[in-house]
């Protein structure tokens, strides 16, 4: 299987440094062209299927996406973004402080009502695990947020958990990794953004 993992493009608030989470917030002006980019680049790419977060900022990335390819497009819960509960909307200045201040390790760290990172990686699994089982020699898109491919990288590459915040995703970078049956992934890219 070849996976294209893309970040959505910016919205105003990744512009402004807040921690968006489950917040719903569209594109931006710069994230709309940031988009059409991505389309650009994926355009002569064979794709079989996409896979988009179902939250406004991906889908609008993954329509952008979709202009040049007449495929399946299936959105699906388990791709949104972390959840910060309480914490969600603030500056990531202050998140980082308040997370800083309870002394747990990064991916440990549970916001009132909100998930950590070993609890998305739980549901970034079942996902994986859903897309090898019916996609086996395919290639498929997958369109979603930092905090998910992150954690989809740590899985392919078997990274620890505790590390995934030093794995950079820049707004509508791509990710190309190879899946191949009793070898290790091929990563062709990571947070590629020359086409921005």
């Amino acid at each position: 299987m070849k996976l294209i993992l893309v970040r959505h493009g910016e919205t105003e608030w990744n512009a402004t440094g807040r921690v968006q989470g489950e917040a719903d917030i569209p594109l931006n002006r710069k994230g709309l062209e940031q988009a059409k980019k991505v389309s650009a680049r994926l355009k002569t790419e064979p794709i079989d299927i996409i896979y988009s977060s179902s939250m406004k900022r991906a889908r609008q990335t993954t329509e952008a996406i979709m202009k040049f390819h007449k495929v399946p497009i299936r959105y699906s819960n388990l791709l949104r973004e972390r959840k910060f509960g309480k914490l969600g909307g603030m500056p990531n200045e202050e998140y980082r402080r308040i997370r800083e201040k309870e002394g747990i390790e990064f991916h440990l760290f549970r916001p009132p009502g909100g998930e950590n990172y070993v609890d998305l990686q739980k549901r970034v699994k079942k996902f994986l695990a859903m897309i090898r089982k019916e996609h086996g020699s395919q290639t498929v898109v997958v369109v979603s947020h930092g905090g998910v491919i992150r954690t989809i990288i740590t899985i392919l590459t078997k990274r620890p958990l505790a590390n995934v915040h030093e794995i950079e995703q820049h707004n509508a970078s791509i990710n190309v990794i190879e899946l191949r049956s009793g070898s290790p992934p091929k990563i062709h890219y990571l947070n590629s953004t020359e086409h921005l």
